[in-house]
């Protein structure tokens, strides 16, 4: 089923800003705002409960079940919540954590309330439902299956222990990431112990009494990892980040173990199998067919690279007149890749870096987003902001049938700081409803500029900005009312994919040349360099795939048969790890502590990368590389039939409309090199 997504009539002219007050926001405020935005949705379920059935119409019943007040088609949801993730002041992110808390506990109440299903139930039969058209008609049954995935089908103290049990759940999410963003340890290390790291990484991170000061941040731990040649120094730092983030892994047992009983409430066998119900994969057992399968087809490659990656360490240690102790350590991977591709590509980060100034990257991929999707941007220079490295801009479609109109706003926040979430994310501030349209924020812990050098950022950052800025275009470009909200999510084993596809740009000769530029110089990244940089791509590609399936693995068995303590946690991960990606687990080190996708919600989806990775591979081989990836007519037919739709009718039906077939995994093997050159049938 193709829907057709309603788009307002023109307009030429955007809001200056999005709709949110930065400045001016306090913990109080915060609370305040809260509490009243809580008192404002349960307002609204009395109103439609009280709804005499032969009144019941669309816009009186579902309409507003589209856009609650507590949902993030209302500016303020987000500005009470989202500063908990980037505030530089501790009260207003803990206010904030506090409210993103309260949200989601009324969410879940607000799925309970029994009235306002009674009302949609029988709303559902009136005439007036059946023959709505298929986007509200999707809305309509969309809530119809959310109130009865929260339980209202289950007897009264079944109901009340389910949202007792969500709301426990939230709270354990909530604890798991605040652990994670106040993690505040700090590693010192003499320069001796940091041989062959940069003498500009070292400078910028002396302290007064000559030592190297380090947190557990990826732009400070990445540098160590892939170059530091003191073994014991990459150690100690794996050690530390896989033992800290406070009570992480107990909250982990906790959670999985609530979860179990979630589902079991409502009927499943598993919370996996509750989970994968609403997937692309439609089943756990999909799931771990896929896993499984692919796991064998890149074991014996993996372990080629395995061997060829111990062979280096032996000659590296003994150069060094240092024991060999037989085998490739957890600290051990980053080094001896980054040596092999040194040594035998010629690939050096430290010099391929300097031909990607963060500021001609961000520059020059806005600008291949624009000419592929025909958009464009205008960035606003006078704004409210919650830091002053936010940048903002406007987006407004360049199509010739739609020229000027406004689509959304998104916000760039891209270094490291104290109190800033850890990793690279895109967070949907606010979703399209009405004249109102969408806004996103990217957040990031690129390098900063320190003093007159500029960021320079690794081809791997390149990739994660390329990939993340995917993201926000896929919010931006969804078209409808209140798409993308709770009720129309893409399927978290497909949300990747469009992100996942435009990753191939990043690699493409023609786009390199447009994305680099010296930093002294001006030149862009010699041919040499990059013909080294594209052979070395699938080095140790296999390795790589067996650990994201060692971490799908690893989600989704916790969320099949969850171990009953942190104790038991630990012993399953000493024993996948190993099994799976090769390399031994650290005694006491546990990736749960920070794998924050399995307290969110990837919960029993991380699969979803990988998944997701072989729909992109199909997209982009089938269309973009056979028909140009500047080509704007495909670029037109991937926003139309991928982007827009956001969560509404089926993925599936519409990956097929845009290959022209159903899905296959090919291309996705052949562009790991785990299979030949594959070429799509006609």
């Amino acid at each position: 089923q193709i829907y057709i997504f309603p788009f307002r009539s023109l307009l030429m002219s955007a809001p200056r800003v999005p709709p949110f007050d930065w400045a001016n926001l306090t913990p109080e405020k915060i609370n305040q705002t809260c509490k009243e935005v809580i008192e404002q949705t349960q307002q609204l379920c009395e109103e439609i409960g009280k709804i005499e059935d032969e009144n019941l119409r669309f816009d009186n019943c579902i309409a507003p079940l589209m856009a609650p007040p507590n949902y993030k088609t209302n500016p303020l949801v987000c500005q009470s919540k989202f500063l908990q993730h980037c505030s530089t002041d501790e009260a207003i992110r803990t206010a904030a954590k506090e409210a993103g808390t309260a949200f989601a506990k009324q969410r879940i109440a607000q799925r309970m309330q029994k009235g306002v299903y009674a009302k949609v139930r029988h709303y559902v039969n009136t005439d007036e439902a059946q023959g709505l058209d298929e986007y509200k008609s999707f809305f309509l049954h969309s809530i119809q299956e959310d109130f009865q995935r929260s339980g209202l089908g289950l007897p009264d103290d079944k109901q009340q222990e389910l949202v007792d049990l969500l709301k426990k759940d939230a709270e354990l999410c909530a604890a798991y990431s605040a652990n994670l963003s106040s993690e505040s340890t700090r590693l010192q290390f003499t320069k001796q112990e940091l041989e062959g790291v940069s003498n500009k990484f070292i400078a910028s991170h002396l302290t007064e009494d000559g030592q190297v000061e380090i947190s557990l941040k990826y732009p400070d731990i990445l540098p160590i990892f892939r170059t530091c040649e003191v073994a014991s120094t990459r150690e100690k730092v794996v050690r530390t980040r896989g033992t800290v983030y406070g009570n992480n892994l107990d909250l982990v047992a906790n959670g999985i173990q609530l979860r179990k009983r979630i589902a079991n409430l409502l009927s499943y066998d598993t919370y996996a199998d509750y989970i994968t119900a609403q997937r692309m994969t439609g089943s756990t057992k999909m799931v771990m067919n896929f896993l499984t399968a692919l796991k064998e087809k890149v074991k014996e490659p993996a372990l080629a690279e395995l061997e060829r990656l111990k062979d280096l360490k032996q000659k590296h240690v003994e150069s060094r007149g240092e024991v060999y102790d037989g085998k490739l350590n957890a600290w051990d991977f980053s080094f001896y890749h980054e040596l092999l591709m040194k040594q035998e590509y010629g690939v050096d980060d430290d010099v391929i870096r300097e031909y990607f100034p963060v500021g001609v990257i961000v520059d020059e991929t806005l600008k291949i987003y624009q000419d592929l999707l025909s958009l464009r941007f205008e960035e606003i220079k006078e704004f409210d902001a919650w830091h002053p490295d936010v940048r903002l801009f406007s987006v407004f479609d360049a199509a010739p049938d739609n020229e000027g109109y406004f689509m959304g706003h998104f916000y760039l926040d891209l270094h490291p700081r104290d109190g800033k979430y850890t990793h690279a994310a895109i967070f949907h501030l606010l979703k399209r409803n009405g004249d109102q349209a969408p806004v996103d924020c990217m957040l990031t812990n690129l390098p900063a500029p320190t003093g007159d050098d500029p960021a320079l950022l690794t081809h791997d950052d390149v990739v994660t900005f390329f990939h993340e800025f995917g993201h926000i275009m896929h919010s931006i470009c969804s078209e409808g009312d209140t798409n993308n909200t709770h009720l129309a999510k893409c399927p978290r084993d497909f949300v990747e994919a469009p992100s996942q596809m435009l990753e191939n740009w990043c690699w493409k000769p023609e786009v390199l040349a447009k994305l680099s530029r010296h930093y002294k110089t001006g030149d862009t990244l010699p041919s040499d360099l990059l013909d080294k940089l594209i052979a070395a791509k699938n080095v140790n590609v296999s390795l790589g795939t067996l650990r994201q399936v060692y971490l799908a693995t690893l989600d989704i068995t916790i969320h099949s048969d969850p171990p009953n303590s942190a104790e038991e946690l630990q012993a399953l991960v000493d024993k996948l790890k190993l099994e799976i990606s090769l390399i031994e687990n650290p005694s006491n080190c546990n990736i749960l502590r920070s794998f924050g996708h399995l307290m969110n919600q990837y919960a029993a989806a991380y699969y979803g990368y990988l998944w997701s990775e072989v729909l992109s591979a199909d997209m982009f081989h089938t269309r973009f590389a056979k028909e140009g990836i500047f080509n704007v007519s495909t670029g037109m037919d991937y926003r139309k039939t991928i982007l827009a739709p956001g969560g509404v009718g089926s993925i599936m039906e519409h990956v097929t409309k845009f290959l022209g077939r159903t899905p296959q995994q090919d291309h996705f093997l052949a562009s790991r090199g785990i299979i030949p050159s594959y070429k799509s049938p006609q």
